[in-house]
């Protein structure tokens, strides 16, 4: 009866082991966070933290987002207004 209970004892110290001896690994073996940042930079784009900061610069200088933006093109024949009463 003894010598049941030594066999469950070491399987048991064994198996404690190997799952500590695992775990630390996997812990070891962690990648570090990769951003859209960082994705964006590998092919060459422009990253969306800088795409933000390039629409708040716009906004502070009055600019509007998008086509609002854009001035209409003046009919045929006609010079394009501009706003002379500043």
């Amino acid at each position: 009866m003894m010598s049941k209970l030594k066999f469950l004892v070491m399987i048991l110290l064994a198996m404690t082991i190997a799952v500590s001896a695992w775990s630390s690994v996997q812990a070891a073996s962690a990648k570090p966070k990769v951003t859209t940042d960082d994705v964006a930079r590998k092919f060459g784009k422009v990253p969306p933290s800088e795409q933000k900061a390039a629409q708040k610069r716009a906004r502070k200088m009055g600019l509007q987002p998008g086509v609002a933006g854009r001035v209409a093109p003046a009919p045929a024949g006609q010079a394009p207004e501009t706003d002379k009463a500043q």
